[in-house]
């Protein structure tokens, strides 16, 4: 796959099975998503990452994530924080906790345990 087709790559069954689950029970406002995915995006968070996250945090990421350059920076600035970088194969992209749900509750119970 080309760089960041992971994500539009919808070829695991636990996505499958997530999107429908939603797809029935979530109704969605799209203009009310906008709203909310345009506030996140033109805002500037490195004060709030950088200064008030002062307990131990999982990020979770991967190879495929056009984000996972801003998470390799939000672990190198909170004290204890731990990065998962899941690879293409594990289905590493933005939605990798739907598409490897196996994996992805076997680290994050690892570091709640830790």
């Amino acid at each position: 796959m080309k760089p960041f087709e992971r994500a539009h790559a919808f070829d695991s069954p636990y996505f499958e099975n997530s999107q429908r689950f939603a797809s029935a029970f979530i109704k969605s406002d799209p203009k009310a998503m906008g709203r909310v995915l345009f506030d996140h995006t033109v805002n500037d968070w490195r004060d709030v990452v950088r200064h008030k996250i002062d307990i131990p945090a999982a990020i979770f990421s991967g190879e495929e994530s056009n984000n996972l350059p801003c998470q390799q920076w939000a672990q190198s600035v909170i004290a204890d924080a731990r990065l998962y970088s899941y690879s293409s194969a594990e289905q590493g992209d933005h939605f990798l906790m739907f598409k490897n749900p196996l994996k992805f509750v076997e680290d994050l119970r690892a570091f709640l345990e830790r």
